[in-house]
């Protein structure tokens, strides 16, 4: 026996399945990636690292997203072995795994070798005395092998993210609150937040990242998104007062364990092949620093306090110009963090002095003499000589 439904029925349920169709596409086929915060109140600029890519300061393997800056050190003496990353793009066409949201996330990697290296943006006209929390998603893909989609023996990548709260973009500064290291498990081949609060005490706060794998491992890859700095919670104690603070650099900032008359990080000076080695003990590009200032980072703690690096950026953090040296190294403007206290002087230095015209004379009067001396006692002996013989 036939049943048949009420053509008004029919209707309802038609109409039902309009209304639900779009819903029900959208909840099975569009991936859904978590946010770090409200972007609403979002003070970085291009925190999804999305837009153009370019070579920074004109080096075809360093490509970042508008408005970060990258820093490295580069130490081949060190083990594992420090060299300059590579810095790309990371495009969710090509793997959406390495991509939380959006077209891109930012990339930098190295190839059986490890680094110290990593980014940074300075943040202007923020509130002195107000707190501050920076929060990035980031992940890693450290491998023996070559498959793109998982891990092999990973190598723990030690990574951190900071503020200044100061605004400087040297990221050797003892003044960084750096965040705990992310745990290995937490950012191998998964997409972990990381998290990092400090009170500003200048209208200039910098944001940064940074990594340093264990060990030179066949793929050291990096990949951070979604970014975001915002006001949390009530005003704190009254701040120091208002610094200069330097502006962003024009040049890639490098670290080198050698001193150059100029050289992060990110406006540094041109360049200078620096001369002491410098042994991190972890990691950190660069800015104009005092040559006879300058300080070595210490080893960094896993507590959200105020902890340093080892000498840099330079920030590699840390530019590209070469500069010839001058005959002093005082004052001069370097964007590296590598300390110079135990540097050679370029000149004599204290205690020695050049020789007087008194002197000379002096000199000269006394080899006269002893030549006089000489033929007078040749003379003698000639004429005594012929005496003898006669």
């Amino acid at each position: 026996m036939k049943q048949f439904v009420p053509a008004h029925l029919q209707k309802i349920v038609f109409l039902t399945i309009l209304i639900l169709a779009p819903l029900i596409r959208s909840a099975t086929f569009q991936p859904v990636h978590a946010s770090p915060t409200n972007q609403q109140g979002n003070l970085l600029q291009n925190p999804g690292f999305e837009g153009n890519y370019k070579a920074w300061s004109s080096i075809a393997e360093i490509q970042v997203a508008s408005k970060w800056t990258p820093w490295w050190w580069d130490n081949p003496g060190h083990e594992p072995a420090y060299f300059r990353p590579e810095y790309k793009r990371a495009s969710a066409s090509v793997f959406p795994k390495r991509v939380l949201s959006g077209d891109s996330a930012q990339q930098w990697f190295t190839f059986h070798a490890s680094h110290l290296a990593g980014m940074y943006q300075q943040v202007f006209n923020v509130s002195p005395g107000q707190h501050y929390r920076f929060s990035i998603w980031a992940q890693v893909w450290s491998s023996l092998e070559d498959d793109p989609n998982i891990s092999v023996l990973p190598a723990n990548p030690h990574m951190q993210i900071g503020i200044d709260p100061t605004g400087n973009w040297d990221p050797g500064s003892q003044n960084i609150v750096w965040s705990p290291e992310a745990s290995m498990s937490s950012v191998i081949d998964q997409w972990a937040l990381l998290n990092v609060e400090a009170t500003a005490q200048n209208n200039v706060v910098t944001v940064f990242m940074r990594t340093n794998p264990d060990f030179a491992n066949k793929h050291n890859d990096m990949y951070w998104d979604q970014a975001s700095l915002e006001a949390v919670g009530l005003p704190g104690p009254t701040p120091l007062p208002p610094t200069e603070t330097p502006g962003p650099p024009t040049a890639a900032p490098q670290i080198t364990n050698t001193i150059l008359p100029t050289v992060t990080p990110i406006p540094p000076q041109p360049s200078v092949t620096p001369t002491p080695t410098i042994e991190p003990s972890t990691r950190a590009t660069t800015r104009p620093v005092d040559t006879e200032t300058s300080t070595a980072f210490p080893t960094p703690t896993i507590s959200a306090t105020p902890t340093s690096i080892p000498a840099t950026v330079t920030s590699t953090l840390a530019a590209t110009e070469t500069v010839e040296p001058t005959p002093t190294v005082q004052n001069t403007q370097v964007a590296i963090i590598s300390p110079t206290s135990g540097d050679e002087p370029i000149d004599g230095g204290p205690g020695t002095s050049e020789p007087n015209d008194d002197q000379t004379l002096s000199l000269i009067v006394l080899a006269g003499i002893s030549v006089l001396i000489v033929l007078l006692f040749a003379l003698i002996i000639y004429l005594f000589r012929q005496t003898r013989l006669r």
